[in-house]
């Protein structure tokens, strides 16, 4: 296996949360156990006003979106979490048919379309993501290389070597790429198109965030990544560009729950209302560029030109399938 495990440090960070300054008498009682695929210096923020507007605590765990599935699949059903604050809305499905998760029907999720949330409340979408190019500009000037503007651009041999993506294996922000390429290009072509990438690929990440920052550090020019980790870094003054791929973008939704017979249910609906509400959304859309809560803006505007019509459901009927090809051909 030539590229993997590189940079790939084991990225499972427990944050315990007690930001200071209220007395609600929440406070008083244990943490609430969340997952979460998040980054963590976003949840540091959305935890903050969680704790400011009601008081709660919580222990986050961090995980990729792989790893944390694979979890849940294997504490089932004695889960060590109380909730889910972030994942991928395939998984969400998934864990709905294996039963894993609790019915809450929130009153601050009323005007949240219903094409967000699950009729029998047991998952709601707070906000949505997708792909996007990071593209190192100062590489590309030094290097004479072209800026691509498109996913078959990355096919060029020029870009040898230039590349990192995350492993789909464990990242949700890959798997939505391989799953973006087979829905625009077809199957039989989306394996062709992907195994001539991996000629360009220097590397694969366990982080669907970590190619963003590796191209902002002038590792690689190029990094297949998502939207806000792009963002982010140009905010922070780096030579990075965001860059829409022509052929458009896949984009999921992210997602909350509670996990069925979950020990404090009534404080997990409290965050379950708070998310959902106007303070809660307002927090999350300083955050991410689409937020579900009607009203609300998030950090970009006018990106619904460069979506594709995502399947979010084929992606999670063949999610297994399509990942056990993925290692087949490259994870050797």
């Amino acid at each position: 296996m030539k590229k993997f495990g590189i940079n790939a440090l084991l990225i499972v960070l427990a944050m315990v949360i007690a930001a200071c300054g209220s007395n609600n008498a929440n406070s008083s009682q244990e943490p609430i156990k969340v997952y979460t695929h998040n980054d963590s210096e976003e949840m540091q923020d959305l935890v903050k006003g969680l704790k400011e507007e009601t008081g709660i605590e919580v222990d986050v765990l961090r995980m990729s979106s792989g790893e944390a599935w694979s979890r849940i699949e294997s504490e089932s059903p004695n889960f060590g979490a109380e909730m889910q604050w972030g994942m991928l809305h395939s998984f969400a499905l998934k864990a709905e048919q294996n039963d894993f998760l609790e019915s809450y029907h929130s009153p601050t999720w009323e005007d949240v379309p219903d094409n967000f949330k699950d009729p029998d409340g047991k998952w709601y979408g707070w906000s949505y993501w997708f792909n996007l190019l990071a593209i190192n500009t100062d590489i590309l000037e030094s290097k004479g290389l072209d800026k691509p503007e498109s996913w078959e651009d990355l096919l060029d041999p020029q870009y040898e070597g230039e590349i990192v993506l995350p492993d789909p294996g464990t990242s949700g922000t890959a798997f939505l790429f391989v799953s973006t390429i087979m829905q625009i290009m077809g199957e039989e072509e989306g394996w062709k198109y992907l195994e001539k990438l991996d000629q360009n690929v220097a590397q694969y990440t366990k982080s669907g965030s970590a190619p963003a920052q590796m191209v902002a550090q002038g590792e690689y020019a190029i990094g297949i990544t998502w939207d806000q980790a792009v963002f982010d870094r140009v905010e922070e003054g780096y030579p990075v560009e965001a860059v829409f791929p022509t052929e458009g973008v896949g984009y999921d939704l992210d997602v909350i729950w509670m996990f069925k017979d979950a020990e404090n249910q009534d404080q997990v609906k409290e965050i379950i209302d708070y998310i959902g509400s106007e303070n809660g959304m307002e927090e999350a859309s300083k955050h991410r560029s689409m937020v579900t809560k009607p009203g609300f803006v998030g950090t970009v505007e006018n990106i619904d030109q460069y979506l594709i019509d995502y399947d979010a459901v084929w992606a999670a009927e063949n999610r297994e399938r399509v990942m056990e090809e993925w290692r087949t051909k490259f994870s050797n």
